[in-house]
């Protein structure tokens, strides 16, 4: 019987609160006159990214090895994985439909004659969850290019998993690393100018491959999951406090101008020990991590990830309104600190209302049924 890895739902919405404060925490009027170390820990919030992808090869390998072997276990994963993410997914596009509407149809930019047809098109690739693997990855709701992403790896697991499994660990570290190398050697040639700053963002910093590595490297660090599990709880602990620490005041340096080879690959064998080490069942840091409240706040972390962005365009629109302000250049401190619970309100509302619904109801209609686990939010049985 696979083990609960509760800590590791604990660790998800600090990821996600990271990803939010990265990118609307530091728009505040109050965001300058906080310590460097906090305005830089704020500005490298998308470690958050490489963790959730590391994470998630982690926790589907947890869940699914020896589940995917057969033609119709691998059709239940696609089915599970779709029902898992989509209602939220399609949640978020319609909310931010307006802002696009407003943005290529009725006040197009100076010089863009496509409006329309961008507003087409980009609309259309999120639906298919394909924005990331062409420039418009940003145009529509913009933090769910890394779900197109993440579409990738899920079409990609079943067929890798059981290949992996029967890998030797040397050949497997091999492949890894080159993997990895050739991730953090474009990261490299981004900063010193030999990858200009269109091609990095048009075609290589959202795409899917660029980003697989983080993806392949969470399924292999699973490997090494029963044996850390047997490790002292004391070591367990002490591993994971200080690979924690160690992110943390990494990600307190200044961010390169230009990119960040730390969020763009240069992390990820420290996310990996840190995935790792808080997976352990009984050290005192995954327990404090694992906590009720935690784990529940973690449940909420994908929905706090697709909405930020449409609900922080509706309410700032009416909390400026209320400043009798128009297209401000700063955000005052209230409007973010308020904005923190009401995101979270509204994930609350729309898991019970809409994610969790529409999973059982999508399930249900293939004869599936979702089984809750603590380390990963479903999982699948046939009924």
């Amino acid at each position: 019987m696979r083990q609960n890895i509760t800590a590791l739902n604990g660790l998800r919405i600090f990821a996600a609160a990271a990803v939010v404060s990265y990118h609307y925490g530091t728009l505040t009027d109050g965001f300058h006159r906080l310590p460097q170390f906090l305005q830089n820990v704020a500005g490298n919030g998308a470690i958050a990214l490489p963790f959730f992808y590391l994470l998630s090869g982690f926790v589907l390998t947890h869940a699914y090895t020896g589940r995917v072997a057969t033609l119709q276990q691998r059709r239940e994963f696609y089915l599970a994985r779709y029902a898992r993410l989509y209602p939220a997914y399609l949640t978020a596009f319609l909310l931010f439909l307006p802002m696009a509407v407003e943005k290529y149809l009725r006040h197009p930019a100076a010089g863009q004659s496509h409006g329309g047809r961008t507003f087409a098109l980009s609309g259309t690739l999120v639906l298919l969850a394909l924005q990331a693997w062409t420039p418009l990855s940003q145009a529509w709701n913009g933090p769910s290019w890394s779900l197109s992403v993440e579409a990738f790896f899920y079409m990609l697991f079943p067929v890798v998993l059981p290949r992996m499994a029967r890998m030797r660990s040397v050949p497997l570290m091999v492949a890894l690393g080159v993997l990895w190398l050739a991730m953090i050697s474009l990261t490299v040639a981004h900063l010193h100018n030999l990858i200009g700053a269109q091609i990095w963002s048009g075609y290589i910093m959202y795409q899917p491959l660029f980003w697989m590595p983080t993806f392949l490297l969470g399924m292999a660090t699973y490997r090494l999951a029963f044996r850390w599990s047997q490790v002292p709880d004391a070591v367990a602990t002490s591993v994971s406090v200080v690979s924690l620490a160690v992110l943390v005041l990494l990600c307190g340096l200044p961010p390169a101008p230009g990119g960040n080879f730390f969020v763009n690959g240069g992390s990820a064998p420290l996310i990996a020990m840190i995935v790792l080490a808080y997976s352990h069942p009984r050290s005192l840091s995954s327990r404090i991590m694992g906590a009720r409240a935690l784990s529940f706040l973690g449940g909420l972390s994908y929905l706090v990830y697709i909405l930020q962005a449409p609900l922080w365009h509706m309410f700032r629109a009416v909390s400026d309104k209320l400043r009798h302000v128009s297209n401000a250049n700063t955000v005052r401190d209230w409007q973010f600190l308020l904005y923190l619970p009401l995101l979270l309100v509204a994930a609350l509302v729309v898991q019970r209302l809409v994610e969790k619904p529409g999973q059982r109801w999508l399930l249900n209609r293939k004869g599936i049924i979702a089984v809750k686990t603590e380390c990963e939010p479903s999982r699948v049985i046939a009924a």
